[in-house]
Parts: structure tokens; sequence; C-alpha cells
């Protein structure tokens, strides 16, 4: 029997929706652009896949003949999107065509077989602990934006190693990222057994599977996750993400904190010193973006200039009464840290020349960022 369904436009639109961002991009074969839809029971589960995130979402349906197949992702996306009709029917035909009609409009695309479509990777459900989708997004989002771009020459920093702490004192998640000139180290406290996840040294999620992660947290009030010795499982009510965890090393980034000298800090408002980055970041250089802090006497002088535009200066009241000390930050790195925080008074500990600088908050102990220094 060949797939005939009747299914809500919205319903479809938005599984349709979600699903891109795996299913557009350039593909080593030419079925990873395309969606698996598949009848199961009175439901239709549309998949995607990259090889490495694979996607799957229940949408209701109305069954009139079961089956599969698989249509091109964007193609039908872009179709339901601008259809005019509440309701989109698909007919699969001779030859592995498919007939949609969607009010008056009649469309005929081309689709393959289903049995070409890379299998959906299987998981343990005793795996998966419930955790409030808020904690994992806040966790995903204090650590992303350091991850490295895919052009470092250090392949596992462009992902999120991932931690727990699994006693009878405490159980946290932490993820830790870090493209070589800076360090995000969030975690999240849970009352729930974490003892399930299999998560060794190297576990590290590439950085796209945390951005699905994310997505879908921020559609869903709670999730079960789950991780396996080579997979990240999330799941919320209709929607299942598995994630290929990636291979090798992640750097050891506790070294580096212990370097850090946590007698010498200031106290500042966060807002005030993000607005001033961001006023500083105007007139840096766009290839370095560098910004000179020098502390001295209670005043924290910033400096930024650019040879073909002119230069920006800009003095902030402190307190600090250690030496004076003479540094350069990238302003970009201060501004993607402050960004995320959300409380009103942050402590940035400057140790002096050449190392690193870290900034953290009282009301958000489980947050740390550190930004290495640059040559002035």
């Amino acid at each position: 029997m060949s797939l005939v369904v009747n299914i809500a436009k919205d319903d479809f639109l938005s599984a349709l929706a979600f699903i891109q961002n795996i299913t557009t991009k350039p593909a080593t074969l030419a079925i990873l652009s395309n969606i698996l839809i598949e009848t199961k029971n009175d439901t239709v589960e549309i998949t995607g896949t990259d090889l490495e995130v694979g996607v799957r979402q229940v949408v209701p349906a109305e069954i009139l003949s079961p089956g599969s197949i698989t249509l091109p992702s964007k193609k039908i996306f872009e179709i339901v999107r601008e259809s005019n009709s509440d309701h989109i029917h698909m007919e699969v035909q001779d030859k592995n065509w498919v007939k949609i009609i969607a009010g008056s409009s009649d469309y005929n695309v081309a689709g393959m077989a289903s049995n070409d479509f890379p299998t959906f990777p299987d998981y343990e459900e005793e795996n998966l602990v419930t955790l409030p989708a808020e904690d994992v997004k806040d966790i995903i989002e204090k650590t992303i934006f350091s991850v490295a771009s895919d052009s470092e020459s250090t392949f596992t920093l462009t992902g999120l190693l991932v931690e727990k702490e699994d006693s009878e004192e405490s159980h946290f998640l932490r993820m830790v990222s870090s493209d070589g000139h800076r360090l995000s180290l969030m975690k999240k406290n849970t009352e729930k057994d974490l003892s399930s996840f299999q998560i060794g040294k190297t576990t590290i999620i590439p950085r796209k599977g945390a951005q699905e992660i994310k997505k879908l947290c921020e559609k869903a009030d709670i999730v079960s996750i789950g991780f396996e010795k080579k997979q990240a499982v999330l799941r919320s009510e209709n929607t299942t993400v598995i994630i290929r965890l990636m291979n090798g090393d992640f750097p050891d980034f506790r070294s580096l904190l212990d370097v850090i000298d946590m007698e010498k800090f200031i106290e500042i408002d966060r807002i005030s010193l993000l607005n001033s980055m961001k006023r500083m970041n105007l007139f840096a250089e766009e290839k370095f973006n560098v910004v000179k802090w020098q502390m001295e006497n209670n005043e924290l002088t910033l400096t930024s200039q650019s040879m073909d535009i002119g230069n920006a200066h800009e003095k902030i009241p402190v307190e600090y009464s250690g030496e004076s000390v003479v540094l350069g930050f990238n302003g970009k790195y201060f501004v993607d840290t402050l960004q995320v925080m959300t409380s009103d008074i942050v402590k940035v500990y400057l140790t002096g020349a050449g190392r690193p600088c870290l900034i953290k908050s009282e009301k958000e102990p489980d947050f740390i960022s550190v930004i290495m220094p640059m040559e002035l």
C-alpha cells in the first residue's frame, strides 16, 4: 500500500521548520536533503538527519493508507508554508512521485524510496532522566558562545565537553567550552540520579547538536535527556533528537583555573561594563577587537582605536586597590559573556600581564568565564 494522509498545516509546518537546519545544508548523500515521512498508528513520523544529528517529530494525522516516502525537505517546507489551506493532503503515486493537494493548489513532487534513508538510531529508554527544559537550555546558552568555529585546528574544541557529578552529596551536570582564547563553564544542580548517564572524560557534543538541544528546550517545559557511549539523546513529548558524540580529548582546563589569583578583583555593574565594551568595540580593529584596560587609583580606563576610523576612550569608577595594571582583551569576548549573565554586579579578576581574566558573580556561582589577554 502507498502512503495517503491528511495533516493539519500548522502541525506539519512546525515539524518541518524545526528540521530545516539539519536537512538544508550541503550533504554528502542526496537523500540527506530529504525528510522521511512514515505512518505509525494515528500519526506521521517526520525524520531528518545529517548523520551527525537526527531529529524525529511525531505529528497527528488522518491516515487513509499507511506507508512511507522521502521528500525534499526545503521544497516541502516551502509548499506548506505558502499554502492557503488549513490541511495538506499527500498521496504517494507510481515511481515515488507524490501528489500534494493544499486548498486549490495541486503539486507533484519527486520523492525517493524510504528504504534508502539512514536508520534512525536506537537508544535505551532507561538511560533517560527527566529535567526542566529551562535548566538544559540555560547550561547550553552559558557555554555555546565560546565553542570554537569549524575552521579551528583543534577539532574537539568545536564541541562542548559534558561532565557529571553523581554522589550522595550532590548531582549536577556541567558543560565546558573553549576556542583556545576563552573558556566557559556552567553547571546545573539537580535532585535527579544521573548514574545512568554514560559520561566519560571525553564526552563531547558537537556545536550543531547543542544548538538542536537548545532549540528543542525552547519549545518544551520538561525534557528527557540521556548520554550513552556514542550518542546523546533528548526527547520531549513529540520530538526526539539524537546526537553522535565527538571523538578525541578535550584540553585540560583545570590547570588554567589554578593560575588565576582569586584575591585581586573589581566589582562592577554588569550592564555598565557591557555597554562600555560595546562602545569600545565600535572603534576596535575588526580582526582582533582589542580593547585596552588600565587599572589604577580606583578607576578603570578603557581604550580602543582603529587606524581607519579613530579611537574611543572611557573611564569607569571602580573599587580597586591593587597595583597599576595594563592589559589588552578581545572586547567581543566580554560582550558575549556579559550578555548571557543576569546578575546586576559581576566580579572581574585581573591577575596581571599574560594571565587570564576570570568573570563570575556571587548570584550566579555555577557560571565562570575566563578570557585570555592579548598583546597591546
